[in-house]
């Protein structure tokens, strides 16, 4: 996620990384339960895209993760044509859902990488138990609000950017203890040191079911369904 100066910004000094994790409850949730995002702010809103740098400013191939970067063999296309791309799957999905395979260029919305132990806290704390911890605490207030009893099994991707700390994009499963079936939920949390801010916690919108016209060869009066993509 950067150089070493960027990450000790976003996680303040020694005493924010202590309590950083805590337990379960809202003590270390600066937000408090009756805080609620009425009115839009700059939490609430979109982070605009911003192209960082091009395919050919990563001359030794270590400024993002190989694995997930347009494979060589696929057709390239611009960076003005990558970064509209960008926008709309940053538009279309709020942050949560990139196909970061499309991409040779890096830009702020980046995916964060669950097996790299410590990309966003230092040891013994590591990546996938922040994100384990801040989706325990969005279920949690999803819970209160909506009255519900579900239970937090396992985070699924998420997306951050870089802001006054770091605004994550988790998507993580949750289930009721009646029901086998888990349920996606999506959360939208700042993360700085010992603040938390929950800006947002729902279950993930189901794909919309489009009925469109059939083509000629076709029966007229009967549609052809198609699925918008999820970029999962």
């Amino acid at each position: 996620m950067g150089d070493d100066s960027d990450r000790s910004d976003s996680m303040g000094d020694d005493s924010d990384r202590s309590d950083s994790m805590g337990d379960d409850s809202d003590r270390s949730d600066s937000m408090g339960d009756d805080v609620v995002y009425d009115s839009e702010d700059w939490r609430t809103t979109l982070e605009p895209v911003d192209l960082e740098y091009t395919e050919e400013d990563d001359v030794d191939g270590t400024r993002y993760y190989p694995s997930i970067r347009r494979r060589e063999d696929e057709e390239k296309i611009s960076p003005e044509d990558e970064y509209l791309l960008m926008e709309k799957q940053v538009a279309e999905s709020k942050g949560f859902d990139i196909d970061f395979t499309k991409f040779r260029c890096v830009f702020n919305y980046k995916l964060a990488d669950l097996d790299l132990e410590n990309q966003f806290v230092y040891e013994p704390e590591t990546t996938r138990g922040l994100l384990d911890k801040l989706s325990r605490k969005s279920l949690k207030r999803f819970n209160a609000k909506y009255s519900r009893k579900y239970e937090f099994v396992k985070v699924i991707k998420a997306n951050y950017h870089i802001t006054a700390g770091i605004m994550f994009f988790i998507t993580f499963e949750g289930k009721l203890l009646n029901d086998d079936d888990s349920k996606l939920f999506q959360t939208k949390i700042r993360y700085c040191g010992r603040t938390i801010d929950i800006v947002s916690c729902e279950l993930k919108p189901e794909k919309n079911v489009h009925s469109i016209e059939a083509p000629d060869k076709e029966h007229p009066k009967k549609p052809r369904l198609t699925l918008e993509p999820s970029y999962v």
